[in-house]
């Protein structure tokens, strides 16, 4: 499968401090229903043959530096 999603405006991403932040503690903590200044957004993966069992995967872009990264997170309590 392959998702395309287009982002036109990436300098108004949210500064990440990578030494402060924990990725996994992020999900833990229902990050992926926090609105963002670059999402969450996502997709629903089905996974049961009946489409009853979904899972969210959501995604948020984050200024690294020079650079761009995403967070890929499945909030579980969900």
């Amino acid at each position: 499968m392959e998702v395309l999603f287009e982002l036109p405006d990436l300098q108004s991403a949210e500064v990440l401090e990578p030494s402060e932040v924990d990725p996994q503690e992020l999900c833990k903590e229902q990050y992926a229903s926090r609105k963002g200044m670059i999402g969450p957004f996502g997709l629903q993966a089905l996974a049961s043959i009946d489409q009853t069992e979904r899972t969210t995967i959501s995604f948020r872009i984050y200024r690294v530096g020079d650079e761009y990264k995403c967070l890929m997170i499945s909030d579980q309590t969900r």
